[in-house]
């Protein structure tokens, strides 16, 4: 059983990129780019390689904690304060960590409110992506 307490600091899991899941989650999100589908104008490009779009990264990185949240979660509040901050190739791997930094009571909400701040490192451990996010959660007598 995982704990949500405040200070808890929970690792995800981790997951290697792929070549598919750069080019088919930018086009299934209907984006098309150099940067994701063009190798040879990547390689040329500043970043030197095709790239994880944004967006999926933040998914994958969200998807990566889910079973620590699984069965506590009402909803998704919302999302802030995403700072990507290196890019993400085929053959990274990547693992995301939560950490609990607040908990809100609403005894009128059908849940509480947990702050959570993400990170996000690759297999050198650079940190590649930083967000925080607000869920209702159930009740800890629930």
């Amino acid at each position: 059983m995982t704990t949500l307490e405040v200070g808890a600091r929970l690792q995800g899991s981790s997951r290697t990129i792929t070549d598919a899941e750069i080019s088919l989650l930018p086009s299934i999100m209907g984006v098309t780019s150099p940067l994701f589908h063009d190798e040879e104008t990547a390689r040329k490009g500043p970043l030197g390689r095709r790239v994880l779009y944004g967006p999926a990264l933040l998914g994958i990185a969200v998807a990566g904690t889910e079973f620590l949240l699984h069965g506590k979660v009402i909803g998704l509040i919302g999302l802030t304060d995403v700072r990507f901050r290196q890019t993400v190739g085929v053959g990274d791997t990547i693992t995301p960590y939560l950490n609990v930094e607040e908990r809100i009571l609403k005894p009128e909400k059908a849940g509480d409110l947990l702050i959570i701040s993400d990170e996000v490192f690759n297999q050198e451990g650079a940190t590649v992506l930083e967000f925080r996010r607000t869920v209702m959660v159930r009740r800890l007598d629930q």
